[in-house]
This record gives structure tokens, sequence and C-alpha cells, in this order.
């Protein structure tokens, strides 16, 4: 007797009506990169899993509990790409793309294992673009005011933009010590996942989303206040330009977004629907300076950003 197959947890298919409206957002997120002279670059969505997981202390969540890995028939380590940047920067670390700058968007699936909810599956289509190459404030600037846009060309017009700065190598050094010691005394109170945290990464803590944790965490020192005068410099640089381009920011000392690589300057987009409810972040990215060398490459910086 046969036995009607149904789809697998966490994802969905994609027709009729809902298929336009897809089509509608990558239309126009791809003619606005390319307007910024972006270029269209396809990767796998098969890759090694050394190309995400870099090493031990890696602690996202991504990282260290959403990936779908598995050995092939050969045994090869390999993994669903949960996100975009990786295998874009392999991708011209590969082929020695090593110009002055290098600005790529992608578009396509990638996979993460979490609890499906309301607007969030385990395969979704990603779209993001990655500017790599050049190390300067205009260069952030400018990618955070190409995905402004690009939600306004949706007609997405009550967003609300996060920044923050976590700083230089320097700096978050300095300020990983400062929270070690601030949370010392309750980390056993808070959740498993923020130990691991505390042990591996403290600054990943501020992420957290746990209710009990937040306790603890609204009293945690800010990293505005140890921010070197180099990070400090850029940063007050970065807000200036936002401003003289009338565009309304917050600055969130508590936004670290989900990845380990980003420096500097990072950002999200909040989106408050008609009905005045706060959808959560619909796009993130930010300002990173030593994913490329990680990966294999030169020393080189880049910022990016991706919708879900």
């Amino acid at each position: 007797m046969n036995t009607e197959i149904k789809l697998v947890k966490g994802t969905h298919d994609i027709f009729n009506q809902e298929i336009k409206y897809y089509q509608f957002i990558e239309n126009n997120f791809i003619l606005l990169a390319k307007k910024y002279n972006y270029c269209e670059f396809r990767t796998p969505i098969l890759e090694y899993c050394c190309l995400f997981k870099r090493n031990e202390n890696d602690s996202s969540d991504m990282v260290q509990k959403q990936m779908y890995t598995f050995n092939d028939l050969k045994n090869r380590n390999l993994t669903l790409r949960p996100e975009g940047t990786a295998g874009i920067v392999r991708c011209i670390i590969n082929n020695k793309l090593y110009n002055d700058q290098i600005k790529a968007y992608y578009l396509g699936p990638v996979f993460r294992y979490e609890k499906p909810k309301h607007g969030t599956y385990r395969q979704f289509i990603q779209f993001g673009v990655e500017n790599i190459g050049l190390d300067n404030v205009y260069v952030d600037v400018e990618t955070i005011i190409l995905s402004y846009k690009m939600l306004k060309s949706i007609k997405l017009d009550n967003i609300i933009l996060k920044i923050n700065s976590l700083g230089d190598d320097e700096t978050r050094a300095f300020y990983i010590q400062v929270l070690k010691k601030f949370f010392a005394k309750n980390i056993k109170k808070m959740c498993k996942d923020c130990q691991k945290r505390f042990e591996i990464n403290p600054l990943r803590i501020l992420d957290c989303k746990d209710t009990k944790d937040q306790i603890f965490i609204k009293n945690a020192p800010k990293i505005g206040d140890f921010l070197n005068k180099k990070s400090k410099e850029r940063f007050e640089k970065t807000k200036k330009i936002l401003r003289k381009l009338n565009i309304n920011y917050e600055v969130d000392e508590k936004l670290v977004r989900g990845l380990d690589y980003y420096s500097h300057t990072v950002f999200e987009y909040e989106y408050v629907n008609k009905m005045n409810i706060n959808i959560g972040t619909v796009c993130g990215g930010g300002h990173y300076d030593n994913l490329i060398n990680e990966i294999g490459g030169p020393k080189k910086s880049g910022v990016g950003f991706a919708f879900g």
C-alpha cells in the first residue's frame, strides 16, 4: 500500500502567488546590486565542513548546533551551507581573485537545523552581498546604504536600523576579559548555552534570548566604553556619515551578530509591520577583518549583509 510522502520538517513548497512574492523581492535586490556594480557568484550547496567550522572555539549557534553535517561514501566530512559568506570567500581564494576590490552578490538555499516557527524554516533562501578588498568607513557605509535601499525597494517602510561597533582585535580581546570578570559570579545561574559561551567567547552571551538571563545581561559593561582610539574614531565617522545621509539608526551595544568573524561596524534591520508588531531581524551584516585570512587567503577586509 502506497503511503503519501510528506515534506521534511522545516521545509516548504513555494508556488502560485507566493512564488511571485519571491520573484518580486529577488528581482529588486538583483537590480540594485547590479547598479552598485556587484557581480553574481554561484557557489555549491555542499562544502567541506571545515569551511564553516574553522576552529573548536567558534561559539556561534550556527556552528555549534545548527549545521547539517555528514560523511559521504568516501568518508569526507561535508556540510550543507548554513550561510553564504564563507563560500564566496573560498571561491575568491581558490580562483585567486585578488583584485583591489571584489563585489559579489549571491542568491540560493541555505540550511540550518533550528526549531521551525512562523517565518523560520530549516531550508530557506538567502540573498547577500560581499564587498571585499578595501578597508575604509565609506565601503562600510555604502554597504549599509545598499541594504537600506533594498528594503525600501520591496516597500518595507517601517524599518529600524541598529548598529554597533565590535572594535578591532585589541578592543575585543580586552572587552572579553571585562565580560568574563562581570559574568563570572552569576554564570552558574545562566543557561547551558551561556555557560559554554563563557568559556569560548563571552561576547556571544550578549546575544542570548533566554529571558531569565536578561536579568544579568542588561547590566553588562558596554563595549562602547572600551573601544580604543582607532575603533572609536572609525565608529564615530560611520555614524556621522549616516546622519549626513539622513539615515536614521539606533546604537545597540548588545548587538554582536550571530557569527564570530565580525569586527568594527555590525548592523541589523528590524521590521515593524502595519499592525505595529515587531517581526524581528530581516537583514544583518557587518565588517570583517580576519575571515579571508582564516580560510587561507591574504590579509584582506570585507563587509557584507544577507537577507533570509
